[in-house]
């Protein structure tokens, strides 16, 4: 988590150069940096026959790519999933059984 973070924040200001005409603020997707990190970790660490260097320098490149805009004021209140329905998902509904046979109630 550390170092995709230390790599999201140098594709973050290499991102906000690149996109500075753009008329919104542009963000580095974290779920991206996460996601590109898991496959390369390993390649960094023991040394595969790519150049860490190289690899790292890689790996920003497509993160500073992999942007979306920061729109202003586009902060909503999350809806309570726990308010909307009452009762269980059917998924988890009880189950009893009958005469060795499950049956689902409701």
């Amino acid at each position: 988590m550390n170092l995709a973070a230390m790599v999201r924040n140098v594709a973050q200001l290499i991102a906000a150069r690149r996109f500075l005409h753009r008329e919104f603020r542009c963000q580095v997707r974290g779920c991206s940096s996460l996601s590109a990190m898991k496959n390369d970790v390993v390649r960094l660490l023991f040394a595969a026959p790519i150049d860490p260097q190289r690899l790292l320098e890689t790996l920003i490149r497509h993160l500073s790519n992999a942007v979306d805009a920061v729109i202003p004021d586009r902060s909503f209140p999350r809806k309570k999933p726990g308010k909307l329905k009452p009762g269980l998902h059917p998924a988890y509904a009880r189950t009893a059984y009958v005469d060795g046979i499950e049956q689902r109630s409701g």
